[in-house]
């Protein structure tokens, strides 16, 4: 997926989830030249969770850290490519919870945004 395309999912993602939306800064940097670019951010959601989120595009370069913590800025999730845990099956693809590390495929904000909007309690 071109990076212009997975932009405009994204922005039409957020435009669905704007009533469970209290804030949100994102930063983008893209290089169209170069095919290559960089997403930084923090959504606040209506039950005053966050989402803190980092994300190399194209997406298929699969580098990225997506931070969901509760209104009490407690662990819900963060979906991460950070190469450690070379023992879980999706190295270096990971979760950590309030459980602890698990596998989990590579992952982007797309699909954090859809997880997380099943998650917030209004």
């Amino acid at each position: 997926m071109t990076i212009a395309r997975y932009l405009k999912r994204l922005d039409a993602k957020l435009d669905e989830m704007s009533s469970v939306i209290v804030s949100s800064s994102i930063l983008r940097e893209v290089d169209v030249h170069l095919d290559m670019g960089f997403l930084k951010g923090r959504i606040v959601f209506l039950d005053g969770s966050t989402l803190d989120f980092s994300e190399q595009l194209p997406v298929e370069r699969a580098k990225f850290r997506f931070h969901y913590m509760d209104a009490e800025n407690n662990l819900i999730a963060r979906w991460d490519s950070a190469p450690h845990h070379r023992e879980l099956s999706t190295f270096p693809f990971h979760v950590h919870t309030p459980q602890g590390v698990e596998e989990h495929q590579a992952i982007t904000l797309l699909e954090v945004l859809e997880k997380v909007g099943g998650l917030i309690s209004v």
